[in-house]
């Protein structure tokens, strides 16, 4: 299995991503990876997936090797809900599932929300819906998400693709042939230094993030089934008591665990994609008897 690179034109301008797609009629996996992260996050078990799956695993805008939006955008976002729905619109009459890691799941679910009579399946892997926060925090977020756009810097330098390879090992805690696919698409050499590829304006903090009120109607409004793949020693919040009383608003939810961090997908990653492949295996069958 060979991935293609594919450009997919959007409104603001080309949308990167890695591809897999066949004559075959098999589902096709719509891959959403997370913040300032890239397509390359899902390289390791695309082998794996292809063989029961078309795969479109695109870089988000400002990430990866997709184009950058304006001096103006600050990516807030409601917008990537925007930019996925373009995507989606151009994979004709494909039978699309969604399967996202952290932003990607938060977008992802998100859309589901918003055409719901679209969505076929949806995979969240360290996500449970989009993120919130309690509404006495609106004006403190609002001050904070405009000083950090004036507190921007430039995006930090590296001597080395090893140095920027150990840099993001010691963040995500996984190993370093794992994230090679990650980091190399992330990144670009420059003379003697290696800059990375995202847009430093993606470091800037949210003006607005919804209130818990929002996101439960928003997760209610999700009437495909729901896999979330949660990692044992990834984000807290995914397994307090909050993340309980989320797991409530969704009509159709299985919950799973493995082993890893934030970024479990790439640490138990024979897991991860076994649960991939059976969830959108049974409900692919399962729509197709429907049809007949």
């Amino acid at each position: 299995m060979v991935l293609q690179e594919k450009q997919f034109a959007v409104r603001f301008g080309n949308l990167a991503a890695q591809v897999h797609l066949t004559q075959r009629k098999v589902p096709t996996l719509l891959m959403l990876h997370g913040w300032q992260d890239n397509s390359g996050s899902f390289e390791p078990l695309a082998p794996t997936l292809s063989e029961h799956f078309d795969l479109v695993m695109p870089d988000w805008p400002g990430h990866g090797l997709s184009d950058h939006k304006g001096a103006d955008s600050y990516y807030p976002f409601f917008d990537y809900v925007d930019d996925l729905h373009q995507l989606i619109l151009q994979l004709g009459d494909r039978p699309v599932y969604l399967v996202g890691h952290s932003l990607g799941a938060l977008v992802a679910s998100c859309w589901c929300a918003a055409f719901a009579e679209r969505a076929k399946g949806l995979v969240m892997i360290e996500a449970l819906g989009p993120m919130s926060e309690r509404d006495d925090k609106v004006v403190e977020r609002l001050r904070q998400g405009i000083d950090s756009r004036h507190a921007l810097k430039p995006l930090r330098e590296l001597p080395s693709l090893e140095a920027a390879l150990k840099l993001r090992r010691g963040i995500n805690k996984v190993a370093i042939e794992d994230l090679t696919p990650l980091v190399t698409r992330g990144i670009k050499q420059v003379e003697d230094v290696w800059q990375w590829r995202h847009d430093a304006k993606l470091k800037a903090d949210s003006i607005y993030r919804m209130s818990a009120h929002h996101a439960e109607h928003l997760i209610r409004a999700i009437d495909c089934p729901v896999l979330a793949i949660i990692g044992d020693d990834g984000y807290p919040e995914l397994r307090s008591p909050l993340a309980e009383q989320r797991k409530a608003w969704f009509k159709n939810l299985t919950v799973e665990t493995v082993a890893g961090t934030h970024h479990c997908h790439l640490q138990s990653q024979a897991d991860t994609a076994a649960l991939i492949i059976d969830f959108v295996t049974k409900l692919h069958l399962t729509a197709c008897d429907d049809v007949n």
